[in-house]
């Protein structure tokens, strides 16, 4: 059984992600190195996050630039000797039980958020083929730029409702006229 985290799981590369997303269900968000760009600060500021970086230079790095700019972060250290496979080190290369062994305090049961939005939905509220329309109930919902695939996870992940997402539609749509 998958872990589910209280929190959205923050991760240096798509290496990470990947690895992770075989023992993880939450959000995990890629902040690509050093980018941090500016709608994924947005989307992180009123959420809680779990920092889980390289226990490297540009870990610590980004690290800092978390702290400064998000209030509420939950920095995960582990253990450098434990996180080598080959001539590399980090999170991917991490050994998966020092990874859940660390994140175990901030599992949480994974009903505490109900979402009846499917995949499909998104097509037929044209959400996917439609990047107008997907730009501003990102917006609205503060989910950040989103593709359909992400904004499909973000909106399960943050509990919004079929209901509520054709509410936020219609919204946009009357204001179009």
């Amino acid at each position: 059984m998958k872990m589910f985290l209280n929190g959205i799981l923050v991760v240096e590369g798509k290496e990470d992600a990947s690895y992770l997303s075989n023992y993880i269900e939450s959000e995990i968000v890629v902040v690509n190195g050093f980018e941090l760009n500016k709608e994924t600060i947005n989307y992180l500021k009123d959420k809680r996050v779990i920092a889980l970086l390289d226990p490297d230079e540009s870990g610590i790095k980004i690290r800092e630039r978390l702290n400064t700019l998000l209030a509420n972060v939950d920095n995960i250290s582990i253990d450098i000797s434990k996180c080598v496979r080959g001539s590399k080190n980090g999170v991917a290369e991490c050994e998966i039980n020092e990874i859940l062994g660390k994140l175990r305090p901030f599992c949480i049961e994974k009903t505490s958020f109900s979402s009846d939005i499917k995949e499909s939905d998104l097509f037929i509220l044209g959400l996917v083929n439609n990047k107008y329309k997907r730009d501003a109930v990102s917006k609205r919902l503060n989910l950040g730029k989103c593709n359909g695939k992400l904004l499909y996870k973000r909106l399960v992940y943050n509990g919004i409702t079929l209901n509520q997402l054709k509410k936020i539609i219609k919204e946009i749509d009357d204001g179009n006229k």
